[in-house]
């Protein structure tokens, strides 16, 4: 894989199943940043365990929410040198619901665009040739929430919040440089702050639905639709929002 990639990877309780040894060892070209959140169950210990050229290790003293672990990781990466040569830097669920070897992946489906790429989504579409696993409920409440969001912020993203995402390194700033209003949905936050660059999304070849996830749908729905009428209202001028 020519270009070089750095993936920062919010961990919030991850001891139990982080692969650690898959992000020790990362396909050709890649690095890994892993932000522990505020971790309670030796997530730290571990990371830290396994530290290396390919994996470094940021813990934040208390837990934050993943939108702020992975600004932080980002801000993080681009002062300490991290980002020095390198192209495209982007977060990865610690689950590895999105496996390591999807980054080549985004990065051929870019070239077959012409012109200029500023950012590659993964997006978790149903097809031949695809292996998406997930639970008929959870498709059916991604599309709902997807469909609202776009209805409320006037987005065209099939899958906003697959949390496998890749950004050219000079885009840092625009994304991640102000705080997020949401601790769950940033994702778009971002697609927002990006408007004007070019954002592509690329269909996973391979995703699975990791079992023993730590989010309730009916603990965060009520906030969810909160954080969406913050979003509308901090990102969305007048004119927006009668367009």
């Amino acid at each position: 894989m020519p270009a070089k990639v750095c993936l920062i990877v919010p961990c919030f309780n991850e001891a139990g199943r982080l692969d650690i040894e898959r992000f020790g060892a990362p396909p050709a070209g890649i690095t890994c940043l892993l932000v522990d959140d505020g971790s309670r169950d030796g997530t730290l210990e571990l990371a830290r365990r396994h530290a290396s050229s390919t994996l470094g290790v940021l813990p934040l003293p208390q837990n934050v929410g993943k939108g702020e672990a992975v600004r932080q990781g980002m801000l993080h990466a681009r002062a300490s040198g991290l980002l020095d040569g390198v192209q495209w830097v982007g977060y990865w669920d610690a689950d590895l619901a999105t496996p390591l070897s999807e980054v080549e992946h985004f990065l051929a489906y870019a070239t077959l665009e012409s012109g200029r790429v500023d950012g590659i989504l993964g997006s978790r579409i149903y097809k031949l040739g695809s292996r998406i696993v997930r639970s008929y409920r959870r498709h059916l409440l991604g599309r709902c929430f997807t469909t609202l969001a776009a209805t409320l912020l006037g987005l065209q993203c099939y899958d906003s919040q697959c949390g496998a995402k890749l950004f050219r390194t000079d885009l840092v700033e625009a994304a991640f440089g102000e705080p997020f209003v949401s601790r769950w949905i940033f994702d778009i936050e971002i697609l927002l702050r990006l408007r004007q660059y070019r954002l592509i999304e690329c269909p996973l070849r391979e995703w699975a639905d990791v079992s023993r996830s730590k989010l309730s749908i009916v603990k965060v729905a009520a906030p969810t639709m909160v954080d969406l009428l913050r979003i509308r209202r901090r990102y969305l001028t007048t004119r927006d929002q009668g367009a």
